[in-house]
């Protein structure tokens, strides 16, 4: 299945590549066309005039000359001179115009393309990890059922392969939320209102506190009361949840989790600690991209999606706050989220 993905994702990769190297070429192309358009009919214009003021000024000097014949000869070559010295100026500055502007035009080309590639590549690499998720539960529901239905079995078997159903469909429903979150969130207006933090995170911390037992993960509240922010309540209820979810998933057997809200001059910083296993330093600027999960964390938890830690980058951007991480291997990460004060 990982075979299948990563053929899945460098073929995305190689045909965008292409598509982009042909828009380039082609936007460069309609450029040079542009200029050559623009040039030519400047040529064209600078030619005509100079052409006919040099004809003005010789009939001008003709009518007060008595050696009419002789100048005539004169001028026809003086003019004709002139015309092949304009025209080999011209020539020389349009080439060396259009080589110039063909090589601004391919720089300027790839940089307008640009941030469209890195759009695209991105969302190939959405659709990709979106369908790899969505596989998982449902070749594990489509193997168990293909068991079950070989033979006849008894009641535990068939509660059994229910309750291992029930998990894949809820790892489904919570990637679709996930997801429509994701795609959602840029569009919608978030209703802001003064929300006491301190008092939500006490309530999440409670209402988590049974998964926790279950992973022998202890929870201590050091959250400090009448801690204000403005923002929006459900926003931050997910916010909060992703992260003690992750310091409970990816920690150890009998480890910690420590939750801190306080006040720091003007800001508002909440603080998660675990006593897990860690991230290592290179994967640290990539844990907030879509789908993203680190080797480690593939191990120790098969049930994340990726989707957590990038919902919370998108709400504490929402809430115009700042994100930072720390972590040292097999000891524990801290995530702090700091918010302007209301």
């Amino acid at each position: 299945m990982k075979n299948i993905y990563k053929q899945f994702v460098e073929s995305a990769t190689l045909s965008s590549q292409s598509e982009f190297k042909k828009a380039v070429l082609l936007l460069t192309i309609y450029y040079a066309l542009g200029v050559f358009v623009v040039l030519t009919i400047f040529n064209i214009i600078v030619y005509a005039l100079f052409t006919n003021s040099i004809s003005m000024n010789v009939i001008e000097k003709q009518e007060h000359s008595k050696i009419q014949t002789n100048i005539r000869y004169l001028e026809e070559n003086q003019i004709e001179e002139m015309q092949d010295n304009l025209l080999n100026i011209l020539f020389i500055s349009d080439g060396l115009i259009l080589f110039i502007t063909l090589i601004a035009a391919y720089l300027s080309s790839k940089r307008t393309l640009a941030p469209l590639e890195t759009a695209y590549k991105k969302q190939a690499r959405f659709v990709a990890d979106a369908a790899h998720e969505l596989r998982t539960p449902l070749a594990v529901m489509k193997a168990g059922s293909e068991v079950i239905l070989r033979k006849d079995r008894d009641g535990n078997e068939y509660i059994k392969f229910i309750k291992e159903s029930l998990d894949e469909v809820e790892r489904l429903t919570t990637l679709s939320n996930n997801l429509l979150f994701l795609v959602n969130n840029k569009k919608k207006i978030g209703v802001f209102s003064d929300i006491s933090f301190s008092e939500l995170c006490k309530k999440q911390i409670k209402n988590i506190s049974a998964y926790a037992q279950t992973k022998d993960i202890e929870i201590k509240d050091q959250v400090n009361e009448d801690i204000y922010v403005s923002g929006n309540e459900d926003d931050l209820i997910r916010l909060f949840i992703n992260l003690i979810k992750n310091a409970i998933d990816y920690n150890k057997k009998d480890g910690e989790v420590v939750v801190s809200l306080k006040k720091d001059n003007n800001k508002i910083i909440l603080s998660i600690k675990d006593s897990g296993i860690g991230i290592k330093k290179e994967e640290l600027s990539l844990i907030f991209e879509r789908f993203y999960k680190a080797d480690n964390s593939r191990t120790q938890n098969s049930s994340g999606t990726g989707l957590g830690l990038s919902i919370v980058k998108e709400i504490v951007d929402e809430h115009r706050g700042a994100i930072k991480v720390t972590s040292d291997l097999e000891k524990g990460t801290i995530f702090k989220v700091i918010f302007p004060c209301i």
